[in-house]
């Protein structure tokens, strides 16, 4: 008798729920992870504006142990959140998850995603926020799945979703390849598998090219071996392909959700060549992403937000803005960050000369650290206007500067501070801003 496919990624979750970890554990990546799904994010990506309205309505769709649910109930602590999941195991673990950590009105349902439709008509809801992750991959017919949660999608309702990438995964597809050969996957794969698949990696030789793109020193736990050698039902897919799906279930693309690790200039840091500079004037957002990840196939997963309509009209890249709309600009720091502590952990840095570690991993390891934390101490009182920040820039950047170069040097220097010039801080100021808001960590809206 055939199984079905579902029925064995159920099973397979419910005998090891993803991620496996105890209800006390959060999770997660910090407030990295919290920005990612705070709806603020996806409808700034969306529409260039500013919303921190909190009476969303959000579904986290194959919710497995809560892990991603619970980031989204930090993120958006008044929105209403439900969780589904095929595995009841996962349910239970992620309910006790969201309970400890202070979140028990989230609702969880064992709900399979096409059953959407009927379960809109029973509660009478729609979703502003569907979160979808590491979940469209195990699904037997993507743009059926994505049809259905379309269906319970309010109209100006964003959508995030994200498949493995056929090219980065390509090794891993080939140890899960093995393990069906050998019959491994036969059935769900439990911990003798596992001891199996695991002997059988250590014993081949450490020059042979699965061990060498596949087998992580640092991570061989029980998990790791589930989920990437013998994770049933797993594919993998291009740009390409995801956008293709996008188009036959009737949605549009609105944005990586890092949008940093899709772009394209910062795979040629001595500049880019002619050519392609050519080709990123006139190609489109599919075209230039399809191009990254041929030149460079470093995510694991094609991560989108996407919904009914595409972007508001208004809508130019900030690399694209004009100098009469950077000096009309509002700048907002996100509002997850947006609190008291992170205030005094930046004037704590600034008074010590020493960046943060926390707040370093908001943003990439190429911008300076103390750097990015002058600049956002200034939006304490966010929004703040870039006029004002460039008057501040002037001024403080100098003395930052100067006090650094103090800093290292033994007794008591006075700092000489040069000064600096109007069109400097201009330049640096939209430099860093652009970087900021690619993390997602600033926000820029135009009043021009």
């Amino acid at each position: 008798m055939t199984v079905d496919p579902i029925e064995k990624v159920r099973d397979q979750y419910d005998l090891t729920p993803y991620p496996n970890l105890p209800a006390t554990d959060m999770g997660g990546d910090g407030d990295r992870g919290v920005i990612l799904h705070s709806y603020a994010s996806a409808w700034y990506a969306k529409t260039q504006h500013v919303d921190d309205r909190q009476d969303v309505t959000i579904l986290d769709v194959g919710c497995g142990s809560g892990v991603t649910t619970l980031a989204l109930a930090i993120a958006n602590p008044r929105a209403r959140i439900v969780g589904i999941d095929l595995s009841e195991t996962s349910l239970r673990l992620a309910g006790e998850r969201l309970t400890y950590h202070g979140f028990p009105n989230v609702e969880f349902h064992k709900l399979a995603i096409a059953q959407l439709p009927q379960f809109k008509t029973e509660q009478s809801i729609e979703f502003d926020y569907i979160n979808c992750e590491e979940t469209l991959y195990l699904q037997t017919d993507i743009v059926e799945s994505l049809r259905h949660m379309r269906t319970v999608l309010a109209p100006t309702g964003i959508l995030r979703i994200n498949v493995h990438s056929l090219y980065q995964r390509i090794d891993f597809f080939r140890a899960q390849a093995f393990s069906r050969l050998i019959g491994f996957l036969n059935s769900n794969p439990t911990s003798r598998e596992y001891q199996m698949i695991s002997g059988i990696m250590e014993a081949l030789a450490d020059d042979n090219l699965l061990k060498v793109s596949t087998w992580l020193p640092s991570d061989k736990s029980l998990d790791f071996v589930l989920m990437n050698y013998m994770l049933i039902e797993d594919k993998g897919y291009t740009i390409p392909d995801f956008f293709q799906m996008l188009r036959s279930a009737n949605l549009e693309f609105i944005g990586m959700t890092e949008p940093a690790g899709w772009h394209l200039p910062y795979l040629f840091p001595n500049g880019m060549p002619d050519s392609i500079v050519d080709f990123l004037h006139n190609a489109t957002p599919e075209k230039k992403l399809h191009a990254y990840e041929l030149l460079h196939p470093a995510n694991r997963l094609l991560d989108l937000w996407c919904g009914h309509s595409g972007r508001s009209p208004e809508y130019i890249e900030i690399q694209q803005w004009t100098e009469g709309m950077w000096k009309s600009a509002m700048i907002y720091l996100h509002p997850v960050v947006r609190t008291d502590s992170f205030f005094q952990t930046l004037d704590r840095a600034i008074a010590q000369m020493q960046p943060d570690p926390n707040v370093q991993k908001l943003h990439r390891s190429h911008l300076d650290a103390l750097t990015v934390i002058l600049c956002l101490r200034f939006m304490r009182k966010s929004p703040c206007k870039f006029s004002d920040l460039l008057d501040y820039w002037c001024i403080h950047k100098p003395k930052l500067e100067a006090y650094r170069k103090v800093s290292t040097i033994v007794g008591t220097a006075v700092p000489t501070v040069h000064k600096m010039s109007d069109r400097q801080a201009y330049d640096e100021l939209r430099f860093l801003l652009s970087e900021l808001v690619m993390d997602r960590v600033v926000m820029l809206e135009r009043f021009d």
